[in-house]
Order: structure tokens, then C-alpha cells, then sequence
């Protein structure tokens, strides 16, 4: 196996490139690719080489010529030496690549007999030799040659320039790193728009799809249009083409990617209409058009040095996309989401034998990097940024960054040198955010003197040698309901007091509001003062997170005897809450994978037995109330995405999740027949698939029969069974047997083992675990990146109590004793195998 890669390592290439033409000979079994690019001398490498290495793989070399002349070269595995480069030359190469037989989905590939490409990381060495490497940054013209019947479309960045019966040439006036290269060509429509910015330039809009897909196009162009006008009205950034365009693929390992005028997407991100997508999927689908689109400023036109500052970009553009989505929607339903995937995912993560830093130091495989600590746990450091600063501030502080680095590679200390020099701040200290890893913890211990009439609250950073910087938007709510004290403090000690004068009676303290640092907070609050502040504080997320809080209090430790004010508590919801989606979360109990980060050992069967019992002791409880609002809101109504209407779907389909656990299938069926969205008859067939009764069958059925041609609701229908508790083992093997199972469709394999993963009652035995097992080793070789994902599955193991931990060893050990184990993989097992957790 390669060893690590070192971000202390890190040296300017030698030469840069300046041009690069392409020309691509699109054939059926092969494909040829011919470059031409100029290389001159980096002014800021000052030493003298003898040779140059160009990144290569999977590629067979047909010429290779130095001005003109053979080249002198020796050929590696992974790329070539150019043996004593001149400082500036002209390299000409050509390889045959086979797009027709990848299956990683990596460089030229095809989808749907389409070609697509995906560079990032470290694809474009797959489609010739090349210095893959993102600090590298050139002008690219590229020529697309094809028979245009069975390929009439051929696109790829920039503006097209010529097109005839036979190729396609498109040229990209701003320099760019090759992962931001693209090439699609295929049999396609496309829906068209247009769009003028501030600026006056005329914005030729389009999103290309398969035909049959045209009717769930249109929410894709009117998201594309709100990001623009969103970018513009808050960050003073227009787009700078003349054309910009979204391909929908139904191959692809990630979301999307915001190559330079020319996104690729995921077709799950993008094709969207009332009878195929969720409320959470319109939702998804307009957060990530608008982040793809965000990189073109934050990613583009200011890149990444190396891959070790990958959070540079996509830390500020996920808080851009969540800012995105706060703005157009609900800002506390939207700060709610964020939070249940940074607990669930990143949180896990930062305990985990994979926990790094926001900036991590070292790896092997960097497609392992993709996570939730550089995207989530980044994007809330950019946050804090935003919170220290404020609006005004930031904006300072992103306007000197553009102003200082357009068209640059750069990193994480200079986009927060721009934020400091803007402000005429230091931030030197809050850099700990970006170098350790692991969640912080903080306690607060708190008093009142009542002769002084002073509140003092002393932060205590746990298990810290160096304090981070840590932002607090807080309040102090008497008993009347009255804040008598709001704003932001900042804890940059380990231990820090904060004291407040005039304060007639001791307050009720509402901390770390909006969520405000991503840190794990412990008080001595009652259980009381967490009810008022569920019931009152003026803080929206944290008046649910305090629900959450009890919510965990009355699953893990029932003992304590909370449930009548707990349920008075949710009694008053039903009665005067007029936020529907804000109900809607507050009366639903934490996920299983939250409650396994909340206990000792994961007895996984017991978790899940509590958290079962939670929810019939609610629902027995209630049920008049659910019942009530139920048929308040289950009335025929146009369909819309207004926040309203989103709320009401959401209460809506949490009640009949309530309701169904007592049984009430008729309802759950009726609303599954009748539903005209598919949030309401996917919400209906979750609920009905989730145990044993006389429509179960029945709607697995019909579900499929309605909507078999329609790939993204299918990942649906698999979805739902794998993760339904009452789905068997095998079950699942039954459904990889399907004729619409697929091992090389990453939607298709995420929406089975994936969801499987997560169906705790079912998945952590021998035999579960051993048809995971099965899948990683096939899907190694198949797509490496992928398996890597699933290999992660049993990152925790040791977490567990002895009768799953044992049975996960087993197979973590059972995977790494195999021959031609890919590095995407073996780094997550090895890590998990000498990893703590």
C-alpha cells in the first residue's frame, strides 16, 4: 500500500502550464485524447530540475514529443518523467483511454451510454498525463470530435467557439486546475433561460437532461435562477460567462460538480416535479444547484492550493448554500437540518478512528476526504467567522479576498488573513478550529447573587491544553418570559467567567443559541428550565434543541420520571404552536444514531427497543390530538413549496408516523391511494412498511407498478424496504436480485446497502453484516470510491457491546487479509482496526 501524503510536504510545481488544447476522438470501444500544452517555468519554484513528473493512469501512450522532437521520458505505473524539462516547451501527447468499461466513474466515463467526465480529485490523469494538481491553473480550449447522430450534443467549459456536423470546440477565457475540466456528449435536451446580471451580461442558461426527462426540469432552472440572484443581492458576485449549464447523470459517485460553466450532476440533484420528489428533495435539489453554483466564485475563480485546504472551498460554499437556503426558506428549520447531520455525521466522525482536523494533515487516499468534518464541521467555522464579524464585517472580509486572490490557488490562512486584515482582527487563536480534531466540550456552572443583583456563568473548556475561540449568541429570560439580556461572548479561555449586573431575579440562561459553535455544551439546567425554554424562549433552534435534550432524557433514562411535564410540555404544541415544521421537529424523538453517540456501549437492540417505546408511549398519549390535527391538514389543497405548505405536509406526516405505530394502517393506506405528491404517498408508504400488517405487500406493489420507469423514485421504493425495521436480511438479498438492482449505480447500491446500514434492528447480526462485507469486497474493484463509503460503516465497532463488536472485527479483519485491496478502502479499514472509537 502507498503510504501517507504529507500537507508539510507540500512544494510549488517547478513549471506551470499556460495553455491546453484538447481534442477528443469519441469512438464506441476507445477513445482518443490528443493534448497540446505549454509549460513555462514557475517564478516561484527556484530550483533547477531534471526532470518532470506528469500524473497518468489507465492510460495506454501512443506519442509523446517535446517541441516538436520524441520526447525523452521514462513511463511509471502511475504517470511519466520527462527527463530535463527546457523552462518553457510545448508537450504533445496522445493516449487511448476506454471510457465504455469504467466502472469507477472516474475521468471519462459513460452513463446511459452518454460521456461524462468527473476530475475531482484526481481524475483528469486518467484522461492524459498531466500536473494534476489543483495549484496548477490553465486556459483550456477543447475540441470535441463525434458521430453526431448517435452524439448531437458535445459540450464542455467556457463558451462554444465552432461546431460543426462532426466536432464541437469550446474555449475557457479564465485559467483553471483540471479537476474543473468537463466533457459531456451524448443524446440530450435541454430546457433554456436567461438571465442578465447586475453587470449587464446576458447569461445564455441550460439544463440538459435525457429526454424523457424533460418534465422535471423546470424547479432546476428556477433554483439556478434564484442562486444567481441570491448571489448577488448578498455577495455582491455575478457569473462571468456567457453560457451556464447543468448535465443530469445518472452514474455519479457524488452530488454534483461545479466544473467551470458546466456542472455535472447527479440526476438525483437535479430532476425534480409534484409526483416524483419530496418535499426534503426539492429542498436538497435547490440547496445544491445553488452550492455548485457558489463555487464559481468560491472554488473557481479562487481555488485550493492542495487538497489538504479542500475546506477552503467547500466549508464557505456549504455556508453559502445553507445561508442560501436560510434566506429563501426557514432559517430555523433550515439551522435545525444542518444540525441533525453535523451531530449525526460529523460529530460521530470527530469521535471516530477517521476523525482529523478541518484541515487535515495527511492521507492516502484524499477521495477518503470528502467528509463531513471538512463540508459540515468547516462550514460552521466559517460561521463562527460570520458570528465574530458579523454581516457587515464578513462581506468586509470577502470582498478583500476576491480583491486579493481572483484567478489564485490559495489557502485556509489566507482567506482568514483576508477576514482578519478586514476587520482589524487577530485571529490567530481561532486557527485551532481548523488544526484539531475531535468535538469540543464545554461545561457551564452558574450563580446569582441576590444582594448585587449579578449573574456570573463560568465556561469551562474540558479536556483542553489550549483554549479555542468560541462564540456564544446568548439570552436570559426571566420568569416572565422577558429576555433581559441578549448578545454574543466569546470563550477564549479554558476557563472563563462572564458576569451580568442588574439582573432583578435569577434568569433562565439560553446558550450557544442558533448553535452557535460546534461543540458538545453540558449544563446543570433542570429539567424544568429546559421545559420553559422549550415552551419560551424566543430562539426557535434552541427551543428544539432543549425538546431534543429531553427527548434523549426520557429515551435513555426513563427513571427520571420527566414524562408528565415532558408531555404537558407537548400538549401546549398541539394547542397554540402555529409552526407547523417547527412542531413537526419538535415532537419527533432523536434518531437511533443520535442515541448511540449518548451512550456508553451500543447495546443496539436495547436503543432501539427504548426509542420504540418512547414513541408508542407518545403516540398512546396524544392520540386524540394526532388524530385531530391529522385530518385538520389532510384536505385536498393545490400543491405549492411555500414554507406554509411544507409545514403542513411535515406535521402532517409525523402525526400519521404516530398513528400508525398504533395501528392505524387504514389511514396510512387511504392517504397512500389518495396522495397527490409524492410527500405524502412516500411519507404513507414508510410508514406502512415499517411493520406487519394487511397493506404492507400490498402498497410494495403498487408503489412499484406506478412508478417503475422513474429511476430516482425507485432508489425510493429500495430505500424504504432496506431501512424499514420490519425488512429482513433477506429481504435485502431479494432485492439485490431485483432486475432494477444495480452494482454500479452508486444511487442504486447507496439506496440498498446504505439504507440497510442504517436499519439497525435488522443490519447488526452476523448474518447483516456479512452481506455488507460481501458488497465492499465486490465493490472494490468495481468502484473503490464507493466501497470506501460502506467500509465505513463499521468505523464504531468498538463502541458496540462484545456481541456486535466481535462480529464486526471479524470482518474488518476478513476484508483486510484480501490480495488487491484498493487504497480507498484499505485506509478505512486500517484505520478502524488501529483506530480508538
Amino acid at each position: 500500500m502507498p503510504g501517507p501524503i504529507f500537507r508539510k510536504d507540500y512544494r510549488p510545481s517547478s513549471h506551470l502550464i499556460k495553455t491546453t488544447d484538447l481534442d477528443f476522438d469519441l469512438r464506441d470501444t476507445e477513445t482518443i485524447v490528443s493534448s497540446r500544452i505549454i509549460f513555462y517555468k514557475n517564478p516561484a519554484a527556484n530550483n533547477a530540475v531534471d526532470e518532470l513528473f506528469l500524473n497518468g493512469e489507465s492510460l495506454e501512450l501512443l506519442s509523446i514529443k517535446v517541441d516538436g522532437l520524441d520526447a525523452n521520458y521514462v513511463l511509471k505505473e502511475d504517470g511519466l518523467f520527462l527527463l530535463n524539462p527546457p523552462d518553457e516547451f510545448v508537450l504533445e501527447v496522445q493516449v487511448k483511454i476506454h471510457p465504455e468499461s469504467k466502472t469507477d466513474l472516474n475521468g471519462l466515463y459513460q452513463s446511459s451510454g452518454n460521456f461524462c467526465t468527473q476530475c475531482e480529485a484526481m481524475g483528469f490523469r486518467q484522461i492524459t498525463y498531466y500536473l494534476d494538481r489543483p495549484d496548477v491553473l490553465s486556459i483550456f480550449t477543447t475540441k470535441i470530435n463525434a458521430n453526431r447522430e448517435h452524439y448531437p450534443v458535445l459540450l464542455s467549459n467556457g463558451n462554444l467557439i465552432e461546431e460543426t456536423s462532426s466536432h464541437a470546440t469550446w474555449h475557457d477565457p479564465a485559467p483553471k486546475p483540471c479537476y474543473l475540466f468537463a466533457l459531456v456528449a451524448g443524446k440530450l435536451d435541454f430546457l433554456q433561460d436567461e438571465y442578465t446580471t447586475s453587470t449587464g451580461r446576458k447569461v445564455d442558461l441550460r439544463v440538459y437532461v435525457e429526454p424523457h426527462n424533460m418534465h422535471k426540469t423546470a424547479f432546476a432552472m428556477e433554483s439556478l435562477i434564484k442562486a444567481f440572484e441570491w448571489d448577488e443581492k448578498r455577495f455582491n458576485l455575478s457569473y462571468d460567462l456567457d453560457v451556464y449549464m447543468i448535465v443530469a447523470v445518472d452514474d455519479f459517485n457524488m452530488g454534483a460538480m461545479e466544473n467551470k460553466g458546466l456542472n455535472i450532476f447527479n440526476s438525483d440533484c437535479v430532476l425534480a416535479n409534484q409526483e416524483s420528489s419530496t418535499d426534503l428533495s426539492f429542498i436538497r435539489i435547490e440547496s445544491i444547484i445553488g452550492h455548485e453554483y457558489f463555487h464559481n466564485w468560491t472554488g473557481n475563480r479562487v481555488t485550493c492550493r492542495d487538497w489538504f485546504q479542500l475546506s477552503l472551498k467547500e466549508g464557505l460554499t456549504v455556508f453559502r448554500d445553507q445561508e442560501f437556503s436560510s434566506d429563501l426558506r426557514s432559517r430555523a428549520i433550515q439551522r435545525i437540518a444542518d444540525v441533525i447531520q453535523l451531530k449525526t455525521r460529523q460529530f460521530a466522525e470527530d469521535s471516530g478512528p477517521m476523525a482529523h482536523p478541518v484541515r487535515p494533515e495527511s492521507y492516502i487516499a484524499m477521495d477518503n476526504f470528502y467528509t463531513a468534518t471538512v463540508y459540515e464541521k468547516g462550514a460552521e467555522v466559517i460561521r463562527m467567522i460570520h458570528s465574530i464579524l458579523g454581516e457587515d464585517g464578513f462581506q468586509r472580509g470577502m470582498k478583500l479576498y476576491f480583491e486579493r486572490h481572483d484567478g489564485d490557488a490559495v489557502t485556509i490562512d489566507d482567506f482568514v488573513a483576508s477576514m482578519a486584515n478586514a476587520n482589524d482582527k487577530n485571529f490567530e487563536s481561532f486557527m485551532l478550529w481548523y488544526s484539531q480534531a475531535g468535538t469540543p466540550v464545554v461545561s457551564v456552572e452558574d450563580e446569582y447573587d441576590e444582594n448585587s443583583q449579578t449573574y456570573s456563568a463560568t465556561f469551562t473548556q474540558n479536556n483542553q491544553k489550549t483554549p479555542y475561540t468560541i462564540p456564544n449568541q446568548f439570552g436570559l429570560i426571566d420568569k416572565g418570559g422577558e429576555e433581559v439580556e441578549s448578545g454574543l461572548i466569546i470563550i477564549d479561555e479554558l476557563v472563563k467567567t462572564i458576569s451580568f449586573k442588574n439582573i432583578k431575579s435569577k434568569p433562565i440562561p439560553s446558550w450557544f443559541r442558533g448553535f452557535s459553535a460546534p461543540i458538545k455544551f453540558s449544563s446543570d439546567l433542570s429539567i424544568q428550565n429546559k421545559i420553559y425554554l422549550a415552551s419560551f424562549d424566543t430562539d426557535p433552534f434552541n427551543r428544539w434543541d432543549s425538546a431534543q435534550s429531553l427527548w434523549l432524557e426520557y429515551i435513555l433514562n426513563p427513571e427520571q420520571a420527566i414524562e408528565k411535564d415532558l408531555f404537558q410540555m407537548i400538549k401546549n404544541l398541539f394547542d397554540n404552536e402555529s409552526d407547523y415544521a417547527l412542531q413537526s421537529e419538535m415532537i419527533s424523538l432523536p434518531s437511533e444514531q443520535i442515541l448511540h453517540q449518548n451512550v456508553g456501549k451500543i447495546d443496539v437492540q436495547e436503543v432501539h427497543n427504548q426509542r420504540n417505546q418512547s414513541i408508542l408511549s407518545v403516540a398512546n398519549a396524544f392520540k386524540d390530538e394526532l388524530l385531530e390535527l391529522y385530518y385538520q391538514l389532510n384536505i385536498p389543497k393545490a400543491f405549492d413549496l411555500s414554507t406554509q405548505s411544507i409545514g403542513e405536509r411535515a406535521i402532517k406526516n409525523t402525526c400519521l408516523s404516530y398513528l400508525s405505530k398504533l395501528g392505524e394502517y387504514d389511514i396510512a393506506y387511504q392517504q397512500f391511494i389518495n396522495a397527490e405528491c409524492m410527500t405524502d404517498q412516500f411519507g404513507a408508504f414508510q410508514c406502512l412498511l415499517d411493520s406487519e400488517n394487511p397493506y404492507r405487500a400490498e402498497v410494495i406493489t403498487q408503489f412499484y407498478n406506478q412508478h417503475q420507469s422513474d429511476v430516482q423514485v425507485m432508489d425510493k421504493w429500495f430505500s424504504a424496504q432496506c431501512i424499514a425495521s420490519a425488512s429482513s436480511v433477506e429481504d435485502v438479498r431479494g432485492l439485490m436480485k431485483h432486475e432494477l438492482f444495480s452494482m454500479t449505480n452508486p444511487n442504486r447500491i447507496r439506496s440498498v446497502i446504505g439504507s440497510f446500514s442504517q436499519n439497525s434492528n435488522q443490519f447488526h447480526c452476523q448474518e447483516g453484516y456479512q452481506l455488507v462485507t460481501k458488497v465492499i469486497i465486490e465493490l472494490d474493484h468495481l468502484n473503490p470510491q464507493i466501497a470506501a463509503r460502506f467500509a465505513g460503516i463499521y468505523n464504531h465497532w468498538r463502541r458496540f457491546t462484545t456481541q456486535y463488536s466481535m462480529l464486526q472485527e471479524q470482518q474488518l479483519n476478513s476484508i483486510i487479509q484480501r490480495d488487491k485491496l484498493s487504497k480507498d478502502v484499505y485506509e478505512i479499514i486500517h484505520s478502524a482496526l488501529k483506530g480508538k472509537t
